[in-house]
């Protein structure tokens, strides 16, 4: 074979392969995800009211477990948002037109319930419910103290 014609071969099986490589990658950035530690919260059919990052700090199963994450309402209205273990304490929370409510451990975002149902380190099933959208379940993980971000806020 003359040199023309294996580097065309050459040529046209790397395009091969590079084609068959990228059909199979993929495109994580048009599908919504949990980037964090915790569960994205959303309702089918909205975008414009969710959670993200929401996960529960405690330090052992059946004490308080304060609740972290951020909870956004992209409406032109007021969301009151219940949320809580499927069986167990829950919290009602507005979160204002065009905003995001960050749980974060301070004044306006502690959020605290008790008798976190499951230890650390074990997801606890979660209900997020709103008069407009209704009621949705999801698995939400319970984390301790292990990670240092964590370890001021563990109740």
């Amino acid at each position: 074979m003359s040199r023309t014609v294996t580097r065309i071969a050459a040529g046209a099986a790397a395009g091969v392969v590079a084609l068959a490589l990228s059909a199979c990658s993929p495109i994580l950035t048009t599908k919504p995800y949990a980037a964090g530690d915790g569960t994205r919260v959303a309702w089918e059919g909205t975008n414009a009211v969710r959670g993200e990052n929401v996960i529960v700090l405690a330090a052992e199963q059946g004490g308080e477990g304060r609740i972290l994450g951020g909870l956004t309402n992209q409406t032109n209205e007021p969301v009151e948002i219940t949320f809580g273990f499927a069986e167990g304490s829950s919290e009602t929370v507005t979160v204002e037109a065009n905003s995001t409510l960050l749980m974060n451990g301070t004044d306006e975002g502690d959020i605290i319930l008790d008798d976190v149902p499951v230890a650390p380190g074990a997801n606890v099933e979660m209900t997020f419910a709103t008069p407009s959208l209704g009621q949705i379940s999801l698995p939400v993980p319970v984390l301790d103290g292990t990670f240092p971000e964590y370890t001021d806020l563990v109740p």
